[in-house]
């Protein structure tokens, strides 16, 4: 009897292996505490899609149901149940959740702009912070606190916030959001901000710099790395941007990434093998530089990408083709996560 029960508990054994033992890009990541995944739109309650993102991600990101046009339309209603539902999801499969974003330029709602003095906005940004953070606390972990708030030129960009606040509005959301959750990572997210010498990436040092010299609360800086085959592409310079950010102790994340193809181009051999060197390369250096702490790309598919509607006559940004399928560069992340 006792060598029955042996043989039993060795083939359950096995059997529970072989049904989760599935080799997936978001177990070699964290394997190598490395933060990888995606944007999240529809595909987060479709079991499909559902699927995809569970063999890709151990993080996600909202791509809109955050920003204040979606969550808070008006000035009574919050919009919980998308961003319930996903967390939900999130959390049963062992997924982190980042939050996309606390304040922008982009995507507000109608009501905001019936602030009129620096006491309103105040009022106004310290409700938001209160309400998703003391709903969230624990559970979301990763906030992108502001988004994109330089511009080409590295002088402060002109949102509502700013003309009503001035830039002391950057500092008064990271206070705020820190004294909501202390364990939460506080970020400032991005765009052209990843090489070093670019008058934006080197104004956005230079003030993460003084918030840190302050005592301001602030954890890490997001690089969202929307880039293209035909643009230059530095990572020589990326490294060093990464390495001045490690000398003040801030973390960095790879927020955005896809790489555009011209559309002329889609099917040259050459521009597949850029966007792949791409991809990979910025793999590379997140793996190597330890205070880069996630990889995201700004969703998988090229069917639903934000790409072609932003950057007429580009697109096959994404890891995953227009039918769906998994491209080249899908098994070169998962090789290079060996």
């Amino acid at each position: 009897m006792k060598k029955i029960i042996i043989a039993i508990t060795l083939i359950a054994s096995i059997f529970a292996l072989s049904s989760c033992g599935k080799d997936t890009i978001a177990k070699r990541a964290t394997k190598k505490d490395l933060k990888i995944g995606t944007a999240f739109a529809s595909d987060v309650y479709d079991p499909e899609g559902q699927e995809r993102i569970k063999e890709f991600s151990n993080i996600i990101v909202a791509e809109n149901i955050m920003k204040w046009a979606n969550l808070r339309p008006n000035a009574k209603f919050w919009n919980w149940s998308d961003i319930d539902n996903a967390l939900k999801f999130a959390e049963e499969n062992n997924i982190d959740v980042k939050w996309h974003t606390l304040f922008w330029h982009q995507q507000n709602s109608n009501f905001l702009y019936n602030m009129k003095t620096k006491e309103d906005a105040e009022k106004m940004m310290d409700e938001h912070i209160t309400t998703v953070m003391q709903r969230y606390k624990g559970r979301i972990k990763v906030y992108d606190v502001v988004n994109e708030m330089f511009e080409e030129n590295g002088s402060f960009r002109e949102n509502i916030w700013y003309k009503l606040m001035g830039e002391e509005y950057l500092a008064h959301a990271l206070t705020v959001a820190r004294a909501q959750d202390p364990d939460a990572k506080l970020y400032l997210n991005e765009f052209n901000n990843e090489c070093v010498g670019h008058p934006k990436a080197d104004a956005m040092y230079n003030f993460v710099k003084k918030l840190k010299e302050e005592g301001v609360p602030i954890d890490g800086v997001g690089m969202q790395l929307h880039l293209a085959t035909d643009l230059p592409f530095e990572p020589d310079k990326i490294r060093a941007n990464i390495r001045r950010y490690a000398e003040l102790g801030i973390d960095i994340s790879f927020s955005e990434i896809d790489v555009r193809i011209p559309a002329s181009k889609f099917n040259d051999p050459a521009e597949i093998e850029m966007q792949k060197y791409i991809y990979t390369t910025l793999l590379d250096i997140a793996l190597t530089e330890p205070n880069v702490k996630s990889y995201i790309v700004w969703g998988m598919y090229d069917r639903t990408s934000w790409v072609p509607a932003t950057f007429p006559n580009y697109g096959n940004a994404c890891i995953y083709d227009v039918n769906y399928n998994k491209k080249e560069v899908y098994e070169e992340i998962f090789n290079k996560l060996k």
